[in-house]
């Protein structure tokens, strides 16, 4: 357990850091901006805040991934342990033996991922939320076909018009849907692998323990 014990944290912010980049880059290129004017039902600016408040709130999960890593790495060299820390409740209740070892077990790993547990239901959401519209922007697409009742040169361009309209609807709100899906996958993968090392870590705690306390 010698590793940085707050690498969640600057895992995520290094993350974090490259989007805003990214971000930047597109308003430099005028590409942002086309997310906000040329989607007329607005569901891209809904989807890209969506994604930047729950980058957030992994943010935040990074950080109390970060904490009770190092709660767990100072236990064995200091008492000054909050109580309420993943690895103080999971030896207590080993210590007291109020559940059986697997529910207590199962309890930490749910635990252990509930600090950014609902960003894989944030990405989903996001997903779904970028192909609904790509079928509202189909929808208007076809339905300017079907309003066509002229076959002269103004009306066709009407026509070409509002069938782009109807594809840049389906084009940035699928770009939003997918970028934004991806991008918050990458971050809860990232901490999805250090709550299991933590999970794996105070597992070992409370072996070593219990071999070492063998009347407890």
């Amino acid at each position: 357990m010698n590793k940085d014990k707050y690498t969640p944290f600057y895992g995520w912010l290094i993350l974090f850091g490259l989007i805003l980049f990214g971000v930047f880059m597109l308003w430099q290129y005028g590409l942002l901006n086309a997310f906000f004017t040329k989607d007329q039902t607005y569901l891209s600016s809904i989807i890209l805040g969506i994604f930047f408040l729950t980058s957030l709130y992994i943010g935040r999960g990074a950080w109390r991934l970060a904490r009770e890593t190092h709660y767990c790495s100072q236990l064995q060299n200091s008492n000054d342990i909050p109580r309420d820390s993943l690895v103080s409740e999971h030896l207590r209740l080993l210590e007291n033996s109020l559940s059986s070892p697997e529910l207590i077990q199962a309890r930490l790993v749910e635990r252990a991922h509930s600090g950014h547990g609902s960003g894989w239901f944030m990405s989903d959401l996001l997903l779904r939320l970028g192909l609904i519209g790509t079928v509202i922007g189909f929808v208007l697409m076809l339905g300017s076909v079907y309003e066509l009742k002229q076959d002269d040169i103004q009306a066709l361009q009407q026509l070409l018009t509002r069938m782009g309209g109807g594809m840049q609807v389906a084009l940035y709100t699928t770009l939003a849907g997918l970028g934004s899906a991806m991008l918050i996958g990458i971050q809860c993968h990232w901490l999805d692998r250090y709550a299991d090392r933590l999970v794996s870590d105070i597992i070992e705690l409370g072996t070593t323990q219990a071999e070492g306390n063998p009347d407890a």
